[in-house]
């Protein structure tokens, strides 16, 4: 082929390459050209950009299916190019790889180059110790999910998700990247809930000492992605995050990986359960968690005969937070108007609040464990029942007209007394249980605080309530600084230190309408700190491959 400036316009990245190659740079091929400098660089840009484009992202993607025979394991993460690995957060990774027979996908990066080098991933330089793993390639698992190995984010993109939710289509995604973030995407609100996150990276911090760069190294995180894939082709995702103090062993669940070595019945900190709302809770959550039935009038019955199995049991954490124990389903703020709703409730004999809580005090009941504290963080729907006491007019609610009185004339006596923090939902609670169980209860209040890890995590924190007044959002949470565990959207979500759960109750409470985000999400926090969102499959039934 004839180089000249007529026909430049036309080359591939491949002929600038050669351009460039033959004149020995760019403003020599320009010059002898006779093409502006600038203008050569920029086709030659927009010719990299299109080879990028072709040979990635219409490449069909490689196809992962499930085993009839056995569970299949894969650990994804990210390097950077011209980077060193941490060597031993690698070895740690190859050692649970070993223990599984999983098969370790690593993607590159770039990062840093100039500005028209060639920036696409299969020209990076990656570090030897990583160069066997490394696939820059699409893999489409079950056709659930994909692991985005073309995707080639920059490391200091404050949200590397951003604009990422259409980009699977229906499937889950996970997309290499060196921050740790996690998002719930909206879709019709019967289908299975679908979440997209980043990997963490195993290689060591290196980043330009500007702003963008120091705040990519800030949220910098030495970790993995495991995906199990079980008999059933169910898939289940979670992320292995290294421990700061040694900077390479990782938990997972009760697994403890460190110095090479594998230990099992490793205990967990504490797990934040995704919103409970008792009187609508999830049967298939409620079994899953703790080995409980729900029978067909909605009782509670322990079905736990010496089996391990729940998510509890076998965790068996030091602490467990309950958000929005209670749905206050019978004069719910969503419903209290609706007289249809009203009748509904009448008509069922659903109508007395009394034996609504009581409900809610016999599920604290049945899921206390001699080896958990329980902790119940004030939320808006256990606030609902003094809301209801301040707006509501006994004299027209036959059914609850004594327990209106009985609780109204409790919180007056705690006016009248100067007793501070009283609260009328913990009071009930209390006072419906029959045994001592809920002795093991602690009842926060708002704006109480409870940190775990050695003060390293809040957990005192629903969600509801924002900055200055505002209403709650994970957002605002990220400007505090403390790394805190939440609750309140029913929508998973990893946003920086803050991680939300999603929720156990039914993932329609009749009046969320539309598309929905909500999954039955809870997270689970290691002794180290270091944390995973625990997203159920089939239909709440798993919570992890068996």
């Amino acid at each position: 082929m004839e180089y000249s400036k007529d026909n430049f316009r036309s080359w591939t990245a491949d002929d600038f390459r050669a351009v460039i190659e033959e004149h020995g740079s760019e403003r020599s091929a320009a010059k002898a050209l006779g093409i502006p400098r600038t203008t050569f660089q920029d086709a030659k840009y927009k010719a990299v950009e299109n080879e990028q484009f072709r040979t990635q992202q219409l490449a069909e993607p490689i196809q992962i299916g499930s085993s009839k025979n056995e569970n299949r394991y894969y650990i994804f993460s990210a390097a950077q190019d011209n980077t060193q690995v941490d060597q031993d957060f690698l070895k740690n990774l190859k050692a649970y790889a070993d223990f599984l027979d999983a098969e370790i996908i690593i993607s590159g990066f770039t990062y840093n180059k100039g500005l028209f080098e060639d920036h696409s991933k299969k020209a990076g330089d990656y570090h030897p110790a990583v160069r066997e793993y490394i696939c820059n390639d699409k893999i489409e698992v079950c056709n659930k999910l994909l692991f985005c190995g073309e995707m080639n984010i920059l490391p200091t993109a404050v949200s590397p998700l951003s604009g990422l939710e259409t980009y699977t289509k229906e499937k889950w995604g996970i997309f290499p990247h060196s921050k740790i973030q996690l998002l719930s995407v909206p879709t019709m609100k019967y289908d299975e809930p679908k979440i997209i996150m980043t990997t963490g990276c195993v290689t060591k911090k290196n980043y330009v000492p500007k702003k963008a760069g120091l705040k990519a190294e800030h949220h910098h995180v030495l970790g993995a992605v495991l995906l199990e894939i079980d008999r059933d082709g169910d898939i289940f995702c979670r992320h292995l995050i290294a421990d700061e103090d040694d900077g390479c062993s990782f938990q997972d669940l009760d697994v403890l990986v460190k110095n090479g070595r594998i230990t099992r019945d490793n205990f967990v900190e504490a797990i934040n359960w995704g919103d409970i709302h008792r009187e609508k809770i999830d049967a298939n959550v409620a079994y899953a968690c703790w080995n409980l039935g729900v029978t067909e009038d909605d009782e509670l019955e322990d079905r736990n005969s010496g089996d391990d199995s729940s998510m509890i049991d076998w965790l068996r954490p030091k602490y467990q937070f309950f958000h929005d124990v209670g749905d206050f389903e019978t004069r719910n703020h969503h419903n209290v108007g609706d007289p249809h709703f009203r009748f509904k409730m009448y008509s069922s004999n659903r109508d007395s609040v009394e034996e609504s809580l009581a409900k809610v005090s016999d599920f604290l009941e049945k899921t206390d464990r001699d080896f958990c504290q329980s902790i119940v963080v004030e939320s808006n729907h256990d606030l609902a029942l003094l809301k209801w006491l301040k707006t509501s007019d006994y004299r027209y609610d036959p059914i609850n007209a004594l327990f209106f009185l009985k609780c109204q004339t409790k919180i007056y006596e705690a006016i009248q007394n100067n007793t501070r923090d009283f609260s009328i939902f913990e009071n009930v609670m209390r006072e419906l249980c029959e045994t001592s169980y809920l002795d093991h209860v602690e009842f926060l209040r708002e704006d109480e605080s409870f940190t775990i890890c050695n003060g390293e995590i809040e957990c005192g924190i629903h969600g509801h309530l924002g900055a200055n007044g505002s209403r709650g959002n994970p957002r605002q949470f990220i400007k505090m600084g403390p790394k805190a565990n939440t609750g309140h959207t029913h929508s998973a979500q990893i946003l920086d230190g803050i991680y939300t759960a999603g929720v156990s109750g039914k993932l329609d409470m009749g009046y969320n309408k539309g598309l929905s985000s909500w999954s039955h999400s809870h997270i689970v926090t290691y002794p180290n700190g270091k944390r995973a969102i625990i997203t159920m499959q089939n239909k709440g039934l798993k919570w992890r491959a068996i």
